[in-house]
């Protein structure tokens, strides 16, 4: 397998991270739907529990913490998602 190029400060998206992110990746997919960003704006906690993020996703959404949402497995494209519903950069 060819090395990848480290970029400090950077986290590799690979299948490793893909398992990890997958239900914090399923939820931000479903932001897709008008009613689903609603729901979530409503009860954050409910809709995280309805996907099973794990404490360290959960903690990442409740801080808005885009570096730490990407550490736990989130995808970029994803969490772009999550982004535009608050606002964030």
């Amino acid at each position: 397998m060819p090395s990848q190029p480290s970029i400090p400060g950077t986290v590799l998206f690979d299948g490793a991270q893909a398992l990890k992110g997958y239900a914090l990746n399923r939820m931000c997919f479903s932001f897709n739907s008008a009613d689903n960003r609603a729901a979530f704006k409503a009860d954050e906690e409910g809709y995280m529990r309805r996907f099973g993020l794990s404490e360290v996703q959960a903690r990442a959404i409740r801080e808005r913490d885009i570096l730490g949402l990407l550490a736990a497995g989130g995808n970029v494209y994803y969490l772009a998602k999550f982004a535009g519903i608050l606002g964030l950069d």
